[in-house]
């Protein structure tokens, strides 16, 4: 019995002195003056050092933090406003290939659509997000923001007819709509998503050619419209303007028969006295 004592308080007292080596030697950990901090119990050594796992709250910017190194992770997210651009050229937007969204038009045609996506991460949520898996900025943009807005996107801007796009009070609706609905499920995890921002777009070639002609067509058939109706008012003017000279010239001869008619009848008075 007294054996297995002394084994227990050796036992003890290893673990204080491993415990105090592990505390004196604590390492810094620091955050950027936008990011927020995060940290990971490893080992608690039976609640001495917390709870084990991801600490419920976050550390705040342009800070330092003294935590013992072996038994803890540290992990920051950057709460500024983030821009993911998906474009189709390489040499921009956040992967350095091909990355703009492709989807059909509800009338059935293949349109490719360049989008900017503006986001941020709230402070009180960064252990949230840690514990659903995504470890820094990087991942968080990769694993979370990325498949769920570019799936929402692809619905919502689904829903425009092909000439639709050329609309750009179509294309605002449209981009407003994704933000509610990423906002929906991304709040919960405590992203923000603030502005979908659409850019160029792109049809099938021949497709786009027939709709481009069509366009010309329209234009000029109203130009035709426009002319025909510039004509018929300025017939229309002629026509008073016509109608107005006739009235004078009535009114002109009028008078001039009715002067003749009280000469006669003046002429004809003065013979009849003088008979």
């Amino acid at each position: 019995m007294k054996l297995t004592r002394l084994k227990n308080s050796a036992f003890l007292l290893l673990s204080l002195l491993s415990l105090i080596f592990l505390i004196s030697g604590c390492t810094p950990h620091s955050t950027g003056s936008t990011e927020v901090g995060v940290r990971t119990i490893k080992w608690s050594f039976g609640g001495l050092l917390g709870k084990k796992g991801v600490v419920d709250k976050y550390y705040a910017p342009g800070s330092t933090f003294f935590f013992p190194p072996l038994i803890n992770d540290w992990h920051t997210f950057d709460t500024k406003l983030q821009n993911m651009e998906m474009t189709l050229s390489a040499s921009r937007g956040d992967r350095k290939k091909r990355d703009d969204l492709l989807f059909k038009t509800i009338d059935g045609n293949d349109i490719s659509l360049d989008v900017i996506v503006s986001f941020r991460v709230k402070p009180e949520n960064a252990p949230q997000i840690l514990q659903e898996g995504a470890t820094s900025s990087y991942l968080l943009k990769e694993k979370i923001v990325r498949p769920i807005t570019r799936g929402i996107l692809r619905d919502v801007f689904g829903e425009l007819k092909t000439e639709e796009f050329y609309i750009a009070d179509k294309r605002s609706e449209k981009a407003k709509k994704a933000v509610k609905i990423s906002n929906q499920l991304l709040n919960p995890l405590g992203i923000i998503v603030e502005k979908v921002l659409t850019k160029d777009y792109r049809f099938n070639p021949a497709y786009q050619k027939a709709i481009e002609d069509k366009k010309i067509a329209d234009q000029r058939a109203e130009q035709n419209k426009s002319a025909a109706k510039a004509a018929l008012e300025e017939y229309r003017k002629k026509l008073a303007e016509a109608g107005g000279t006739y009235n004078q010239i009535v009114a002109k001869v009028d008078g001039q028969y009715r002067q003749a008619v009280i000469k006669a009848d003046a002429y004809y008075e003065q013979q009849g006295k003088i008979a």
